[in-house]
């Protein structure tokens, strides 16, 4: 184990590797031309965000066929050669930031971890959504150290004996900032095209990031067959989705019904 100074020294240098990634998210929203919401190494983080009222949409009966660009509006139908992916072009400040998705779960593993979900009594999480707020330019200057250093030592201190009883080598929490810091700090999805794509790596829909996460927050990844893709091989987590992702565009299915 180490103290506090010292992980937030590891911390800040990890920074230094990730510099390049802050290039598309300026300190002030409004100057980035992209809208409110990006993915990929353009602007580094994905955002999610609620639309102005005065967007304009179709309304919740109109459907559209990506196939035949046909649109059905109060059952009765149209055919068009438009382009059935239409979206809107408000400016980033008609939208308030409400969540952030650049490292999968950095807001809900890196803020709070001892508060889980915040489902139970007493468990209060409220400061994930000043977290989801803000932006990787605050990441980078430190904002959210003290709480990601203590998310650190709160998995290490639950689930390092389990570890050992699996014969498995914890990391250090020295080793976990060196090896998951660059990922988390700051929070964006970073993406070198000399490299195959896989996480963390930029993104595919079919990369298990969340074990993938675990494995670089909770494993000593330099001791003998401990690699980051060792809990994604292991019946942690189904090994597929229940319905297989599609070929085209949007590529996710259908959510399932209520």
């Amino acid at each position: 184990m180490t103290n506090r100074a010292s992980m937030h020294t590891i911390l800040r240098a990890s920074l230094v590797f990730a510099a390049v990634a802050l290039t598309g998210c300026p300190d002030d929203p409004a100057e980035d031309g992209d809208s409110g919401s990006s993915t990929g190494a353009d602007t580094g983080s994905d955002t999610m965000v609620t639309p102005p009222a005065e967007s304009s949409s179709s309304g919740a009966a109109d459907t559209i066929s990506p196939d035949s660009g046909s649109s059905t509006a109060g059952g009765s139908e149209t055919t068009s050669g438009e382009d059935p992916f239409v979206f809107p072009t408000d400016p980033y400040d008609a939208y308030t930031q409400i969540d952030r998705h650049g490292a999968v779960e950095a807001g809900t593993a890196g803020i709070l971890a001892s508060q889980g979900l915040g489902l139970l009594p007493g468990q209060d999480v409220a400061l994930r959504d000043e977290y989801n707020a803000s932006n990787p330019v605050e990441d980078a200057n430190g904002l959210w150290l003290d709480e990601i250093t203590e998310s650190v030592q709160f998995f290490h201190d639950s689930f390092d004996d389990d570890l050992e009883a699996l014969m498995l080598v914890p990391a250090t929490v020295n080793e976990t900032v060196q090896q998951a810091g660059p990922v988390i700090v700051p929070d964006t999805i970073k993406y070198d095209p000399a490299v195959a794509t896989s996480y963390p790596n930029g993104r595919a829909l079919t990369d298990p990031v969340v074990d993938i996460t675990l494995a670089a927050v909770l494993l000593d990844l330099g001791a003998p067959g401990q690699t980051l893709d060792l809990f994604a091989g292991l019946p942690l987590n189904p090994p597929a989705n229940d319905v297989a992702f599609g070929e085209e565009f949007p590529y996710l299915a259908p959510p399932h019904a209520p």
